[in-house]
């Protein structure tokens, strides 16, 4: 009974893992789907800052065109810098011109934000620095210390790590964060994700905020920044818990809402490239650290653009690592090729022995040949025996005749086969160092688009298969010079085919395949690289041409050329 429990808990376990296996690589092909048509997002979000700005076309007091700063500056913050500035300088000199002392602090406060984004952090630390926050309302006071915290964290991403007095800038950040979440009020959007922060490395009190992020998560539709940063706090809460699948999962998420509201201050996938890049998936892991630069560059935030650089040279190393592989894979395949010929030469050896038997065997049939000769005295007693056996030493004769023929055909063109062969062989193990010294020419000078190019380009095998045309033209007409002349001749008149000295063509080379003995058409269409259906109707094309009789033209294709003794 303990067994059969046991065995149901491993059974259950193990479905469990395959799922959330599989409920991972959904989440991979959604995000790479949402980064693939990151410009429809793109386009989305500049249509939505469009139809703002024609609604505020019209708004004449300072009230109406504070608020619609407000909007404008809540769509740029994380989107566009410069153009955030902008809305921040006009709210501010509104809030002035109102004698608004709450309003003008606040917008102090997001200047400080985007000061912070754009790398001005000296400046940023004096605007917040020029503010008493025991001035301040509470939902001002709570932005006032969540701002100084992002100030902060870019300290700590800058100098990677420096004290001020006896703290770190990664530990000020975090007081500065629990500083904002004592005056937020739970009606704030930002609530939920300052109470995660706050349990950020105690997993043994995070059970009830993790159940609230999987509820908030579970009811959006990932199209809103609150979304992504909900899911992140989620992953955090799973990292502190060693729940590597989970915190993976929740990354993504976060990387699907970030991408579908154009953010271009992501964390969540420059978090998932370096998580990636240690379980060894390297194309993926290059693929979001590239959008996360080119995001971060676009906004412009050129101190988290630095930080990514870190982790995109690391990639850079690993695909400079792979390409070493690449060169020992290549010095593997050579050594298998030179195996390869080395085998080559060894049949070519039996095949040269087996040669020698048959002229044995011809010999033997001279020596029977001169013995029936001497034989034919003694057997010319009878006129009618004597003309039987003539007879038959006739035929004996001529069917030994034609052996030898074929013979001496079969070794002129073994000898041309195999010469042909090897010279191709050794044509292409050239082809092969010269390609081999491009592409690491190529690699060393980081040239991957070419490097792509070259391995990408049809041409080369488009020469490679002319110039294997052209051998093979040139390999069977030595063989056979007069094959052309003596093809046209089964031919009517009005249907002689006419080609360059020293060329065939398609209809003429499928031919030279059956004479040379390989009548089956999928046979001929591989070596010619053509489709079966091909030479199909290139034959049946050819026999419709046929001065002879069609069931008789094969036959008579194989007695062409014959080989001059």
């Amino acid at each position: 009974m303990r067994f059969v429990i046991l065995l149901a808990i491993i059974i259950a376990v193990s479905i469990g893992s395959d799922a959330q296996e599989s409920d991972l690589k959904d989440l991979y092909r959604r995000l790479d789907s949402v980064i693939a048509n990151s410009q429809y997002y793109h386009k989305l979000k500049v249509a939505k800052i469009n139809d703002i700005k024609r609604a505020g076309k019209n708004m004449l007091s300072d009230e109406e065109r504070y608020w619609h700063n407000r909007r404008l500056y809540d769509e740029y913050f994380v989107y566009n810098a410069d153009s955030a500035m902008r809305y921040v300088g006009e709210n501010l000199a509104l809030a002035r011109r109102m004698g608004n002392r709450e309003r003008e602090n606040e917008w102090k406060i997001n200047r400080a934000f985007v000061l912070t984004v754009l790398g001005q952090l000296k400046d940023a630390h004096d605007e917040l620095a020029s503010i008493s926050p025991s001035d301040l309302s509470d939902p001002i006071q709570s932005n006032y210390y969540r701002h100084k915290s992002f100030l902060y964290s870019h300290l700590g991403q800058l100098t990677e790590y420096r004290t001020e007095g006896t703290e770190n800038y990664s530990d000020r950040s975090h007081a500065l964060e629990d500083s904002a979440f004592v005056h937020m009020t739970p009606d704030n959007p930002l609530y939920l994700w300052h109470k995660a922060s706050a349990k950020f490395d105690n997993p043994d009190e995070s059970s009830d905020i993790m159940k609230e992020l999987a509820e908030a998560i579970e009811t959006s539709d990932l199209d809103s920044r609150i979304d992504a940063m909900h899911a992140y706090a989620l992953s955090r809460l799973y990292g502190d818990r060693g729940d590597l699948d989970n915190r993976v999962r929740y990354l993504i998420i976060s990387g699907i809402a970030d991408v579908k509201i154009d953010n271009r201050d992501i964390a969540s996938l420059e978090e998932l490239s370096s998580i990636l890049l240690e379980q060894g998936d390297i194309d993926r892991a290059y693929r979001y650290i590239t959008y996360c630069k080119l995001q971060a560059l676009a906004l412009p935030n050129f101190i988290r653009a630095a930080s990514l650089s870190k982790t995109e040279a690391r990639v850079h190393q690993l695909y400079v690592n792979e390409l070493h592989n690449a060169g020992e894979r290549f010095k593997m395949t050579t050594a298998i090729i030179f195996f390869a010929l080395i085998l080559l030469v060894i049949l070519t050896a039996v095949i040269v022995n087996r040669s020698h038997k048959l002229s044995r065997s011809r010999r033997q049939f001279q020596q029977v040949n001169i013995k029936l000769n001497a034989n034919l005295e003694e057997l010319s007693r009878s006129r009618e025996q004597e003309k039987k056996i003539l007879e038959e030493l006739q035929q004996a004769n001529d069917r030994i005749g034609h052996i030898n023929n074929a013979l001496k055909e079969a070794n002129y063109v073994k000898e041309e086969c195999i010469g042909a062969t090897f010279a191709l062989c050794s044509t292409y193990i050239d082809k092969l160092e010269a390609f081999r010294k491009t592409v690491g020419r190529l690699a060393r000078a980081n040239m991957w688009k070419e490097l792509r190019d070259e391995a990408s380009s049809p041409a080369i095998t488009a020469n490679e298969l002319k110039q294997f045309y052209q051998s093979f033209d040139k390999l069977f007409l030595n063989i056979y010079p007069n094959f052309v002349a003596d093809f046209n001749a089964l031919l009517r008149p009005e249907e002689q085919i006419n080609v360059k000295p020293g060329e065939l063509n398609t209809e003429l080379r499928i031919y030279a395949l059956v004479r040379l003995g390989i009548s089956d058409s999928v046979k001929i269409a591989s070596l010619l690289h053509c489709s079966p259906q091909t030479v199909y109707n290139n034959r049946l094309r050819v026999r419709n041409k046929a001065a002879i009789p069609k069931e008789n033209f094969a036959d008579a294709v194989k007695s062409l050329g014959r080989f001059a003794l």
